[in-house]
């Protein structure tokens, strides 16, 4: 992907999580409440199915990091607020 040493741009995904993914990691527009919640069940899933019993510490706090972002996307949905970056 580009931004990421990739030579696929971002507008050839199709996936629910691109306005994530695509997004920069210390700034860069805020999220829409309708962006998270069209984000919050495959990142719910994927969080769901990765940890699948796993003891590796990494991918245990990456699945964590992601339950937690669940919650913020779930806040942003249900008081129809922008998920900001900064």
């Amino acid at each position: 992907m580009h931004g990421f040493g990739g030579q696929r741009p971002w507008d050839e995904i199709l996936t629910p999580l691109a306005p994530l993914l695509n997004h920069p990691d210390d700034d860069g527009p805020d999220l829409t409440a309708s962006e998270c919640a069209a984000i919050l069940p495959r990142l719910r899933e994927i969080a769901d199915e990765a940890e699948g019993g796993s003891t590796d510490p990494l991918l245990r706090r990456h699945i964590a990091a992601a339950r937690q972002l669940v919650v913020v996307l779930q806040l942003c949905i249900e008081k129809d607020v922008d998920l900001l970056f900064g």
